[in-house]
């Protein structure tokens, strides 16, 4: 079979060609015995009347006709390069994106519809190009988290098993603590995939969140004090209670005191403030120190993504936490934001009440 562009063309030049035969017969049937009428009325006998018509009006229309056929042949292959263009655009761009080219725009269409279609395709390819630079940067990051701790592992196994060194409680507090850092991003990365999974998530509970956020500051006060970091906690004297698994709102918690505290400036400040209102209950966590960049906001909920990728593996940091708090948050029906201004940062969540 031939080309879509060229079996439309014949179908508008058979459309044409069927107009201009029905237009000869209607001339002929209706009009022709009016015409030889008047000639006959000026004088002229029947077969000179219709020699006159025949070699006039016939061939007026046959000309027409021709034309016609032309023109719309014409008209049709016109129309056709306009709408047909734009889609050999987009096949061309598929075709380069599918070898690997995920670069690949198509520009702006004359029209408006094959404009939005344009504009999907770029927004479809867009979406595709950043899934790739995420995919590559977690294999990378991935790989280095677990390199540093498994290079040091293995420098410290091989020098205890060639007799080199004598094992310490140092030596193997060090090892013990790569060990945990292993583990911690292990079961991080599983976190992830099992709540992208969707599987079924655990118990719900009554929950006071004030206590939960206690708990959490509790556990990062010493390492705070040591940097001379001031902890301060806000909360009312009483808050709505929520239904909510506690391990994964404790999770959530520890994990954003986690963020505040390993990037807060020495001798700055950590803030917890928890409030309610409208039916639900907020709790934000904030941390005087360099503020992440306008642009980057958005991106630090996406896993392994770090503002400064050595400074957080130099303070262990994994870039999977904020990730995980998103996820528990929205199986809890709740929302997550972040702000940077003013050598201040902070990310919070909010979650509905629910009343037991």
């Amino acid at each position: 079979m031939g080309s879509l562009r060229w079996r439309l063309i014949a179908i508008f030049s058979a459309m044409a060609v069927i107009v201009a035969i029905v237009m000869n017969v209607a001339v002929q049937r209706f009009s022709a015995e009016q015409i030889m009428h008047l000639a006959m009325q000026g004088g002229l006998s029947a077969d000179e009347a219709q020699a006159m018509f025949d070699q006039s009006v016939g061939r007026v229309l046959l000309i027409g006709a021709g034309a016609g056929v032309i023109l719309g042949t014409l008209a049709a292959w016109w129309l056709l390069r306009r709408i047909l263009r734009p889609l050999d655009r987009l096949a061309a761009a598929t075709r380069a994106i599918a070898a690997g080219d995920l670069a690949a725009r198509v520009p702006a269409a004359p029209d408006r519809e094959l404009q939005r279609l344009g504009d999907a395709f770029n927004q479809m390819a867009g979406d595709l190009e950043r899934v790739e630079q995420l995919r590559r940067a977690l294999v990378e990051d991935v790989a280095h988290e677990l390199r540093t701790p498994l290079t040091s592992l293995q420098g410290y196994t091989e020098a205890l098993a060639d007799g080199v060194v004598e094992p310490t409680p140092e030596m193997l507090r060090t090892i013990h603590e790569e060990i945990v850092r292993l583990s911690r991003l292990v079961e991080g990365l599983d976190r992830l995939a099992r709540g992208e999974a969707g599987l079924p998530p655990p118990a719900r509970e009554a929950i006071d969140l004030a206590v939960l956020a206690a708990r959490a500051a509790e556990l990062q006060a010493p390492e705070l004090a040591r940097r001379r970091i001031t902890l301060r906690v806000e909360a009312p004297d009483r808050l709505p209670t929520l239904l909510g698994d506690p391990d994964g709102l404790g999770q959530v918690l520890g994990n954003l005191m986690q963020n505040a505290a390993r990037y807060a400036d020495d001798g700055g400040e950590v803030s917890v403030t928890l409030s309610s209102s409208g039916g639900r209950v907020r709790c934000a966590v904030a941390n005087s120190g360099a503020e992440i960049p306008a642009d980057e906001l958005p991106l630090i909920w996406e896993r392994l993504y770090r503002v400064d990728p050595s400074r957080a593996r130099t303070s262990g940091g994994s870039g999977i936490g904020l990730a995980i708090v998103r996820q528990i948050v929205a199986a809890h029906g709740g929302a997550v934001g972040a702000s940077s201004a003013n050598g201040r940062t902070e990310i919070w969540f909010d979650l509905p009440v629910e009343v037991t």
